[in-house]
């Protein structure tokens, strides 16, 4: 009996020590989620930053083969570059912006009632003029001056971040191999090789799918900016660069980039504004089924209803920043499903960036 009893306790011993060792891992695991998830938004600023660290390289990178320059001296040539192309644009239409905006918001009641009176001789009017009249409800109610105190507090939380992003691209730009070696150095010597090979991969990935949003962007900035000039859309150029920058995120921000152009336009009448709103569909047509397409026929092309997914669920998740992240984190799944799963799991042969 006593032998039994010992066989028992000694059976139960290392079960239960590994049944503990299980615990105590599940809830370390359950800890680091938790954890991160409280800092999520920075881990999204700290991939921002990876983005602009490529765009960088890669722009550096162009100044290096073309000039005598090290890569050290383009990035700094890059870097003022920028800044001065930022600045310039604020000396020189910040103020005329600003002041146009101010009008606008005076203007737009009456631009309204213009719009009222032109909609009340269609018998499909009074539908659209009951909209009307809750926006211009909005605009002249004074409970709105709260939410326009938060859109100011919203707006220097993002200059705050995008300050973060430009310094820390800066450094992941100046110096990229010292953080790809220490991530490496944490897995064992005989992964390292592939972890490089998955930092590479990614990279090159990423790369090609900015450049192809950028020219996607420099289009539909092109034809806006054009399309608003020959109305004789005030701001055109600015709205053009507006919707140049909202491109940058695909389905959601050239329906963005419309609304100020349409007010703008409503200054005017509201024949103009229906004009812009024209305007604005058939470029996103002309983008959705032929810049596009022609573009990732030479760079990532991501499956839309996939990127519309993965939209909505980081929008929802993670506010803004998700929503404008989620195309690259899209492009770094694909990559990691082709090269992890495909390629070394199934042994199948998959056509990655190189």
């Amino acid at each position: 009996m006593d032998e039994e009893t010992d066989g028992t306790r000694n059976g139960e011993g290392p079960l239960t020590k590994r049944t503990l060792i299980v615990a105590v891992v599940a809830v370390a695991v359950v800890a680091l989620i938790l954890a991160m998830w409280q800092v999520v938004q920075i881990i999204l600023l700290v991939f921002a930053s990876i983005l602009f660290a490529l765009f960088l390289r890669w722009l550096s990178g162009f100044v290096t083969r073309n000039t005598p320059l090290p890569m050290g001296w383009s990035l700094m040539v890059v870097t003022l570059a920028l800044l001065g192309a930022g600045v310039l644009i604020l000396v020189l239409y910040g103020p005329s912006i600003a002041d146009g905006f101010y009008q606008l918001y005076r203007e737009l009641p009456g631009a309204l009632d213009r719009l009222r009176n032109d909609l009340g001789q269609y018998a499909w009017g009074p539908a659209v003029l009951d909209s009307l009249a809750r926006v211009s409800g909005a605009l002249t109610d004074p409970d709105q001056l709260s939410k326009i105190a938060g859109v100011f507090s919203t707006a220097i939380g993002a200059v705050g971040s995008l300050f973060i992003v430009f310094v820390l691209g800066l450094y992941f730009a100046a110096d990229p191999r010292t953080y790809i070696d220490g991530t490496a150095h944490l897995f064992p010597e005989e992964r390292r090789g592939r972890v490089w090979e998955a930092f590479n991969r990614l990279a090159q990935a990423l790369r090609w799918w900015l450049i192809g949003r950028l020219a996607a962007m420099l289009a539909v900035g092109v034809m806006t900016g054009v399309g608003l000039a020959v109305m004789g859309v005030p701001f055109a150029f600015i709205l053009g660069l507006v919707a140049a920058i909202l491109d940058f995120i695909p389905n959601i921000g050239p329906l963005i980039a419309a609304v100020p152009a349409i007010m703008v336009g409503l200054s005017k009448s509201g024949w103009t504004a229906l004009y812009v709103a024209i305007l604005y569909l058939v470029i996103q047509a002309l983008e959705g089924y032929l810049i596009t397409p022609y573009i990732q026929q030479r760079v990532v092309s991501l499956p839309p209803a996939m990127l519309l997914i993965a939209q909505l669920v980081m929008g929802a998740g993670f506010g803004i920043l998700g929503l404008l992240l989620a195309p690259a984190l899209m492009v770094i799944a694909m990559v990691l499903v082709q090269m992890l799963y495909m390629r070394d799991v199934l042994g199948q042969t998959v056509d990655l960036p190189k």
